[in-house]
This record gives structure tokens, sequence and C-alpha cells, in this order.
């Protein structure tokens, strides 16, 4: 099918692409920008709360980009920050109530279209996926590594 690594590396490379702009095209749908959706889905997939510092973290964003991204879901009343007790400036980023109903009429959709996307493989696969996109983006990290030290 794919006949040299070069052509592999293209097509990954689209596909990786074409991904990107499907959730793209949902946040724009929805109003939002990439990032805010990110935060917004971080949020509704997590299992507890989060700081603007830990959103940075896990989506591998510029704090600044997180930042700007929750001034304004903060200015629509999507979200609000709150103090964590017994620090100084660390807030919580949670759902207003109007940011609950928002992200059920988009992100909730969106987390139960990947659930049945990925069901659709069957466990055996869905293990070599994830287990292969790990090792490749290992490699890749090796390989820029060195690239960087020569």
């Amino acid at each position: 099918m794919y006949d040299s690594a070069k052509t592999q590396i293209k097509k990954l490379n689209q596909l990786y692409k074409q991904q990107d702009e499907l959730y793209h095209d949902f946040a724009v749908r929805f109003g939002v920008s990439d990032t805010a959706l990110w935060i917004l889905y971080s949020i509704c997939s997590s299992e507890g709360p989060s700081t603007q510092y830990d959103l940075a973290n896990a989506w591998f964003f510029p704090k600044q980009t997180v930042n700007s991204a929750i001034a304004r879901l903060e200015k629509a009343g999507i979200i609000s920050l709150v103090p964590l007790p017994g620090t100084r400036n660390r807030k919580n980023v949670v759902l207003t109530e109007s940011g609950t109903a928002f992200c059920a009429r988009t992100v909730i959709p969106l987390l139960d279209a990947e659930e049945r996307a990925l069901s659709r493989l069957n466990d055996a696969e869905r293990q070599t996926f994830l287990g292969l996109m790990e090792k490749q983006f290992r490699c890749l990290k090796e390989e820029m590594t060195k690239t960087e030290a020569e």
C-alpha cells in the first residue's frame, strides 16, 4: 500500500492534520477556539478539578494561551475560577451552570462520538493502535533529541 517510510510519514502526518481539522471545525461550529475546546474537553472528561497550570501541562499549550482562552470562557460565563484554599493565587477552573449546559450540547457529544468511533475497533486493535502510537512518539522524540544534540 505504502512503499517507503517517507511516503508513510507523509500519510501519517496528513492523517494527524485531518484529525486536527475535525476538532478545529468542531470548535468553530460552537464558537470557541481550539484551546478553549480542549480546556472544556479536559474539564468534562476529568475526575476532579483542574487549575490553569494543570490544563496547560495536560494539553501542551503555552500557559499564556490557556490563560487567554480561560479569560474568554470566563467572560462568556462558561467557566469560573475558584480559589484553592491554602494557596495564594492558584484557582480551579470550574464550569458554571451555563457552562454545564454548553458542554452538554458540545463536549459531551464529542466525547460520546470519540468513544463510539474507538469502540468500532475491537480490544486487540485498540491496544495495538495505542501501543504503536506511543512507540512511534517515543522513537520520534528520541530521533529529534539526537538531531538537537548534533
